[in-house]
């Protein structure tokens, strides 16, 4: 008598790919929480170059993983180079009084063709010039505006302390965003539109995460976003197209993950730290701090 086949058993004899287990990731994101968000709070309000500094290190680590991706697609980047370039437009976002920034950034172009031309004879070389350049503005860019945010108060006649709110309210909508996003999915996810490029997104969870993103951005504005003995920086409808902004585009994330290798967390420090620049360098975010 043939043995009953097996819930692994898949037509074929393949055996069918077991869902990853998440119990973990609960305790991992509150973690990572208890840890990250003391430093944070400490670095934030210490501006300069202790939050340059920081930014730096999460830029690196972003770009790290934006490359990896690539790197699993058989393209073959030029790290050294764009880590370079991401770098120099966190110290331009610092110091925009750089003299001669234009020249810097015309010659890394050129050198990263230079480069591209001595991989002639390999496979697919305009593709990783691309990208190497696309990190850079995608991670690079994007991250300093952590700094653009922190530095925001010289421009905007408010006391330096200020800046430290704004780029905790960038943080403060991002992660609520996709802790909703999480806990609805895990809890009442039951549709999965993007199956076949985000197995484990649910529509649920996309929508949960979108009302928790604009609740956090109503209750930040209303809390903690005000200059020292001065009205909110944001006023309601201001913060409603900030959560808005940041849930569509959490939720609208599935589409990037295309890219990334099978064995990739989506939940990665990077993939967080990339929306949260992104949240910063909302212009419904940026041109609206400013009085």
């Amino acid at each position: 008598m043939a043995p009953l086949p097996s819930p692994d058993d898949a037509p074929g004899g393949a055996a069918a790919p077991r869902p990853e287990r998440s119990q973990w990731a609960l305790g991992l994101r509150v973690a990572s929480s208890v840890l990250f968000v003391p430093l944070l709070l400490l670095l934030a309000r210490a501006g300069g170059i202790a939050w340059l500094g920081f930014v730096a290190a999460q830029t690196l680590l972003a770009l790290e993983e934006f490359y990896r991706m690539a790197r699993g697609k058989g393209l073959e980047p030029v790290c050294w180079l764009g880590f370079a370039g991401a770098l120099a437009l966190l110290g331009l976002a610092y110091r925009p009084q750089t003299p001669n920034a234009s020249l810097l950034g015309t010659a890394s172009l050129l050198l990263l063709l230079a480069l591209a031309l001595r991989r002639g004879g390999k496979p697919r070389v305009l593709e990783s010039a691309a990208v190497t350049a696309f990190g850079v503005l995608y991670v690079g860019w994007l991250s300093a505006h952590f700094v653009l945010l922190r530095e925001l108060p010289w421009r905007a006649g408010l006391a330096y302390a200020d800046g430290a709110p704004l780029v905790l309210y960038a943080f403060l909508v991002t992660w609520s965003c996709d802790t909703g996003a999480y806990v609805t999915g895990r809890f009442l996810g039951r549709t999965r539109p993007w199956a076949a490029i985000s197995p484990r997104k649910t529509l649920e969870g996309s929508l949960g995460g979108f009302v928790f993103a604009i609740l956090a951005a109503q209750i930040g504005a209303a809390t903690f976003l005000h200059p020292e003995g001065g009205a909110r920086l944001l006023s309601w409808p201001h913060a409603l197209a900030v959560g808005a902004l940041v849930g569509w585009s959490r939720s609208s994330s599935a589409t990037p993950r295309a890219a990334t290798p099978p064995t990739s967390s989506p939940d990665t420090a990077g993939s967080w730290i990339g929306s949260t620049a992104s949240t910063s360098a909302s212009p419904s975010y940026t041109t609206t701090c400013a009085p």
